[in-house]
């Protein structure tokens, strides 16, 4: 049995996208109660600095991938 990496690709993005929806909750909260406090700009900051690391890292290590090689399972 064999499946294609694109399955792959698509699970990852689904994954992307729950996590985009709960960062964008978070950041929300965080500006409404406390983004003009130093700790709410920090928190704010890096949350987005390591969400953008992670997101440049990602597409840089995926460009070289062919998509529809197939994954030998069994």
């Amino acid at each position: 049995m064999s499946i294609p990496y694109y399955i792959f690709g698509i699970i990852y993005l689904v994954g992307l996208l729950v996590l985009g929806f709960f960062l964008l909750l978070n950041i929300y909260h965080i500006v409404r109660y406390g983004f003009f406090r130093l700790n709410g700009q920090l928190v704010t900051y890096l949350v987005l600095g390591v969400m953008l690391v992670i997101l440049i890292a990602t597409a840089s290590l995926l460009m070289s991938v062919d998509w529809f090689t197939e994954f030998t399972i069994f």
